[in-house]
């Protein structure tokens, strides 16, 4: 997970605004398409933590992401269940094809939550840095 997120950081440093009156090459594309990768590439791992670091703190597996999540948020591991949703359905949407105005907000939401999920990564990797 600390690598995905130092990629995506990367990413994000370098992020110019998508601009969609402008005809990207597919060159131009690459760096678009790497940074909606690590972006998504970072969420899954980080849901994944938490799939296995609820069995080793609860002992079971919840049915669903959103009853995960709320175990968690009541163990002070995250803080809003609404953004790993959001960051989550974004990630489900990048693989899709869409004209330029959203890809534009889909981008501008994808730096948006990356931020986000750098900082939220951090903190849980404090708690982790905690157990026991």
């Amino acid at each position: 997970m600390e690598r995905a997120v130092f990629l995506l950081k990367s990413s994000l440093d370098a992020y110019e605004p998508y601009d969609p009156s402008k005809e990207y090459s597919p060159k131009e594309m690459e760096y678009y398409d790497s940074l909606s990768f690590r972006f998504e590439k970072a969420v899954e791992l980080a849901l994944s933590v938490f799939k296995g670091l609820e069995i080793y703190l609860f002992g079971e597996q919840s049915d669903t992401l959103r009853t995960r999540l709320l175990r968690f948020q009541k163990a002070n591991y995250v803080d809003s269940v609404d953004f790993w949703i959001s960051a989550r359905i974004l990630g489900n949407k990048i693989p899709h094809a869409y004209p330029p105005e959203e890809l534009k907000d889909i981008y501008d939401d994808i730096v948006k939550l990356g931020k986000e999920l750098i900082e939220k990564v951090q903190n849980i990797k404090a708690k982790l840095n905690e157990l026991p």
